[in-house]
């Protein structure tokens, strides 16, 4: 028997509450990327898990948080000015 002939059936997961990675949310291809602004909604801006970004545990969801969220405050900046 070989591992890929192995069956191991998921009988259920403990929830959100102790999740370590979820993905989905709104398509990056609805966002315009150099103010992470939503295509159809302006003035909206999206940032961190609220996009369909998904990535490795250990950080890398609060650097993108920091990082999505830096974009954006600099176009709620270039808004204003626009």
């Amino acid at each position: 028997m070989t591992v890929r002939s192995y069956r191991l059936p998921v009988t259920g997961d403990r929830g959100f509450t102790h999740a370590e990675v979820t993905a989905g949310g709104v398509p990056l291809s609805e966002t315009r990327l150099k103010r992470w602004s939503r295509a159809h909604a302006p003035g909206l801006h999206l940032v961190g898990e609220i996009l369909d970004v998904d990535g490795r545990i250990g950080g890398f969801n609060f650097q993108w948080a920091w990082a999505s969220g830096f974009v954006a405050g600099q176009g709620v900046g270039a808004s204003f000015s626009d």
